[in-house]
């Protein structure tokens, strides 16, 4: 019977669990694999419907451990893209409040045509400007 079973990680160590995942069915897949070659090439074929047998299980195995694979992905990307609208959202809300922010008391005075002056900003608010 299959059950499934969770744990926590760091959301950055997704990919390296996926990962991680993969690769065990991997080396599975593989080494079976080798066994299956080496006794077709030794001419031991009485262990083959055996070995045949147990590969087509690791097969399954490794279909079920791409659902979970496919699953933790479509999760992770659906929260990195949450991650980034709500990182796009703060940013709009702070350029709009910038913008609706009264400016800075910055002192602009005209020398003569082509010459402007600018003062420093300050915190100080002048009526007179």
């Amino acid at each position: 019977m299959k059950v499934g079973i969770s744990y926590a990680v760091e959301l950055e160590e997704i990919p390296e669990e996926v990962e991680d995942l993969l690769r065990d069915v991997q080396w599975d897949l593989f080494g079976k694999i080798e066994e299956i070659i080496e006794h077709l090439r030794s001419g031991d074929f009485s262990k083959l419907d055996t070995e045949m047998k147990s590969l087509r299980n690791n097969v399954a195995r490794l279909d079920t451990r791409l659902e979970d694979c496919y699953t933790i992905l479509v999760g992770y990307v659906n929260i990195l893209n949450q991650l980034a609208a709500q990182a796009a959202a703060r940013r709009a809300e702070e350029e709009s409040a910038a913008q609706e922010a009264p400016s800075s008391s910055v002192k602009v005075d005209q020398i003569g045509p082509g010459h402007t002056i600018i003062s420093a900003p300050t915190d100080e608010y002048d009526s007179n400007d």
